[in-house]
């Protein structure tokens, strides 16, 4: 081999090995530390801005009992953007409802643990006190509002208990608004002669709307069924997922912790299992014998 034709074929050698690396071709020997950020999604129960702000604080105190992980919160625009991120597997965690808790048990999620007290859990009707109902008759054929026709605690439960109370709700004009405040709102402005929410929401929204609250008055409480799920998708760890757990069981318990910084009711977790919402499978079937379950649920798997 000559010289010159040596020297060309070291040039060339070197050129590819510079555009091997400016090309991302070189790879340094080693391992470079990486940190999960697990993503905490909520099922949209307040506004996208209220519901980050609420869960903020949980996500910083998970952080706190469990060094080494770190959690963020995702929001959803609404309950179908919510339910097709659980189809999607989009995130770690999430605090469904107790109907979207059953469903995300076909997509590779698992419940470990749950809201408490089962309590809150309940619906009921909410009507400006001038219109005077006092039967659900008096509801038969005008205008309701809810959230959603999947809000368990907010819809379903209240429009069951209307119809085992005699009133035929399918013919009642009925408006989705999308939010439980905006449900609230359509009935204080009268659009709506009565709005269905949940006992938990209507405590804390008549608290911090005292004038607009005593214009009003809440009717025909239901029953109550297993709160808000906890789920853990299943490739998380069963070690952090059971860590998550037991965090948020014992949050309540947590002396060193400022509960101030959390709405009312809303650190309160118990440890819980898929078995748990049983009673859910059970309602679903009632309410589709009786009032027919919205379209969005229907040939869901449950």
């Amino acid at each position: 081999m000559t010289k010159p034709f040596a020297s060309t074929l070291w040039l060339f050698f070197l050129i590819l090995s510079n555009a091997a690396s400016a090309e991302g071709g070189y790879r340094p020997s080693g391992t470079t530390a990486t940190e999960t950020t697990y993503v905490f999604a909520p099922h949209p129960y307040l506004n996208p801005q209220e519901l980050h702000s609420a869960y903020e604080p949980i996500m910083r105190y998970l952080e706190r009992k469990i060094p080494g992980a770190r959690f963020s919160v995702e929001t959803s625009r609404d309950y179908a953007a919510y339910e097709e991120k659980i189809v999607a597997r989009r995130f770690h965690f999430g605090l469904p409802n107790p109907y979207q808790t059953v469903f995300s048990q076909n997509y590779g999620y698992r419940v470990i643990a749950k809201m408490t007290p089962d309590e809150n859990f309940r619906g009921m009707m909410v009507a400006r006190k001038d219109s005077k109902l006092r039967d659900p008759q008096d509801l038969s054929g005008k205008p309701l509002c809810f959230s959603s026709a999947t809000a368990v605690a907010a819809t379903m439960l209240p429009l069951l208990h209307l119809h085992e109370l005699g009133l035929k709700v399918k013919d009642n004009p009925i408006k989705f608004v999308g939010s439980p405040i905006s449900a609230i709102m359509n009935t204080y402005t009268g659009d709506a002669l009565a709005c269905g929410t949940t006992v938990r929401f209507w405590r804390n929204w008549s608290r911090e709307n005292p004038d607009k609250a005593k214009e009003l008055e809440t009717l025909w409480q239901t029953g109550s069924l297993p709160h808000n799920g906890v789920i853990a998708r299943d490739d998380v760890p069963p070690e952090l997922a059971q860590q998550v757990a037991s965090a948020l069981a014992g949050m309540d318990k947590d002396k060193e912790l400022d509960q101030s910084q959390f709405k009312v009711g809303q650190a309160h977790f118990e440890l819980a299992d898929n078995t748990t919402y049983q009673p859910m499978a059970v309602f679903l079937k009632r309410y589709d014998e009786t009032i027919g379950l919205p379209q969005q649920m229907k040939g869901r798997p449950r």
